[in-house]
């Protein structure tokens, strides 16, 4: 009874497989069939290619059976300038030629133009040169910082030498002082003594 059941549930798994695997065989068929539509497009991709290689082998070998032993070249572009025909409403025509590239472009146009890049470049490598320049000598004509113990010892320098101007000008005025007291006595020593008209 017990195998029963378990064949039983087999067949009803294989059965939901089944189910279940028809979608998945009817991808794998359309994949199958892109497949094989990219394989036969890559073939034909493959043997047109192989014409041309072929088409250009006896190019080359029909160049060398008539005997120039050389690759034969491209053919020359027309030394002839393009012409432009323009049709006129009355009916007139008129032909405009333009000359060949080389010949619209004047030599001194492309020097100025490749002066004018070499300029540019100059340029851009030289402005930030100069600024790093200038900048340095910014700096080399600035003052330079003085330390704070030499910034000291001139404060007392300065303080010392306005002591001494005190002092100077303190000696100064007793000199005064005593040149006009020994000048008083000296007057007043001439007016004691008697002259000699008196005599």
């Amino acid at each position: 009874m017990v195998i029963t059941t378990l064949n039983g549930i087999l067949i009803q798994q294989q059965g939901a497989a089944t189910r279940q695997s028809a979608p998945t065989a009817a991808k794998a068929a359309a994949k199958q069939a892109a497949t094989t539509a990219a394989d036969a497009q890559r073939a034909a991709d493959r043997a047109f290619g192989d014409q041309i290689r072929e088409q250009v082998r006896a190019q080359i070998a029909g160049g060398v059976a008539q005997g120039t032993g050389q690759i034969p070249a491209p053919p020359a572009p027309p030394a002839s300038p393009r012409q432009f025909t323009i049709r006129g409403p009355n009916g007139e025509q008129t032909i405009i030629g333009m000359p060949p590239a080389s010949d619209i472009i004047p030599p001194q146009a492309v020097d100025i133009s490749v002066a004018f890049f070499m300029t540019i470049a100059i340029i851009i490598i030289g402005l930030p040169l100069a600024r790093a320049f200038a900048r340095r000598m910014d700096r080399k004509g600035a003052s330079p910082q003085i330390s704070t113990d030499v910034s000291a010892q001139l404060a007392q320098l300065n303080q010392s030498v306005d002591a001494i101007a005190l002092e100077v000008e303190r000696i100064t005025e007793g000199q005064r002082f005593t040149t006009r007291l020994l000048t008083e006595q000296r007057d007043a020593a001439r007016q004691a003594l008697p002259s000699s008209a008196d005599r």
